[in-house]
Formats: C-alpha cells, sequence, structure tokens
C-alpha cells in the first residue's frame, strides 16, 4: 500500500510540474484519441481519457522523417500496464537512460510496415514516423508548416506474450508514453513528453 502512494504521489507531483513547465497549448503538442465518432482532444502532458474496448486512432504532429540527411524525426511510443514504469520519466533526462527508449527497443513493425498491434511492453517502444508515401509508419493526414499531421490506427494488442483484442484485454487501464524528440537532441525537453493513462469503459 506505501508503494503505491509513493507512485501516486510522484504522479501528481510528475503532473503538477509538468503543466507549469510545458505551458503553451498549441496544435503542434496536442494528441488526438479517434474511437468512432468519438474525438477526444488532449493537449496537457499529463493527462487521461476513457475508451471502449474496440479499436481507435491516435493523430499527432511530428516533423517529417528524413533518413538522407539523417534528420530521424519520430515518435517513440511506450505503452505500459503499471504506473511506477513511468517513475523514471525525467524532465531533461536523456532518452538512452529510460529502459524502453534506449537504443536497440525499437520493435519491428508488422508484415505491411505498421503498428496495427500495440505491444504492451516495459522493454520496447513504437517507433512511428513518416518519410513519403512509401516508406512510414503511421498515416499522412495534413501538414502545417513544418510539421505533418499523422495517423497511428491500432486495432488489438499483444499482451504477455499473445495477441489479444481489446475486448478480451485483461486490463482496466494502460499508459501510454509519447515522446517526440522535436529538436533531435535525444533529450526529454518541455513539451516533446506525454503521458496518457488510458482507461477501458
Amino acid at each position: 500500500m506505501k508503494n503505491k502512494f509513493n507512485f501516486s504521489v510522484t504522479f501528481f507531483l510528475f503532473f503538477t510540474l509538468s503543466t507549469y513547465c510545458f505551458g503553451q497549448e498549441s496544435y503542434k503538442h496536442s494528441l488526438t484519441f479517434i474511437q468512432g465518432d468519438s474525438v477526444y482532444k488532449i493537449y496537457k502532458n499529463i493527462d487521461s481519457v476513457k475508451l471502449d474496448r474496440n479499436p481507435f486512432s491516435i493523430r499527432y504532429f511530428c516533423k517529417q522523417y528524413d533518413g538522407k540527411n539523417e534528420k530521424f524525426y519520430s515518435a517513440r511510443v511506450a505503452v505500459l500496464d503499471k504506473l511506477e514504469d513511468t517513475i523514471c520519466l525525467e524532465i531533461g533526462k536523456k532518452a538512452k537512460e529510460i529502459p524502453y527508449f534506449k537504443p536497440g527497443t525499437g520493435m519491428a513493425p508488422g508484415e505491411n510496415g505498421m503498428y496495427d498491434t500495440l505491444f504492451i511492453t516495459i522493454s520496447g517502444h513504437h517507433y512511428l514516423f513518416y518519410e513519403n508515401e512509401i516508406d512510414n509508419r503511421v498515416y499522412f493526414i495534413s501538414k502545417n508548416k513544418d510539421f505533418l499531421e499523422l495517423e497511428w490506427k491500432i486495432s488489438a494488442a499483444f499482451y504477455q506474450e499473445k495477441d489479444v483484442q481489446f475486448s478480451e484485454l485483461n486490463l482496466s487501464s494502460l499508459y501510454i508514453i509519447i515522446f517526440i524528440d522535436n529538436n533531435l537532441n535525444g533529450i526529454i525537453n518541455k513539451d516533446e513528453l506525454k503521458i496518457i493513462k488510458t482507461i477501458f469503459k
């Protein structure tokens, strides 16, 4: 009970600090969860969303991946089942020091080159990028100045070594961690990290 209390306090403190530090709400730092006809806009760096146990998608903004010029703009997304696994996340920390963002932890996509399945694991992350119509792992929606609006479509989950439909997933919530390194410095800066508690109805 004491450990759960400590983690709750830590999560609250991070929420308070992130709200203070991140401040500015603009389109390029927003997320949108889409499920059927329902649309949930998220601007805060720590927030929650309630979803039905059905497929959904996440829209976000990121600069265009440019492999030729080594500008590896991407969204790194870890999906966790425990709150305590977020305790390692700190503003100013190097991404390579975080277990699920360190080098070599990017997971391979499916046969179609996409991450249709949400992998719930502390040992890796989804590496989402869009370079062009042929080389991508997410869908292009629109462009706003230097930022692309991209969509990640998720149809099922992979948990405890097996594929499961959301209707069969034995979890009441997930923690979706999204890190977009806008300045490519390998450090979690303000406005580059979101922690979204996804609660299943």
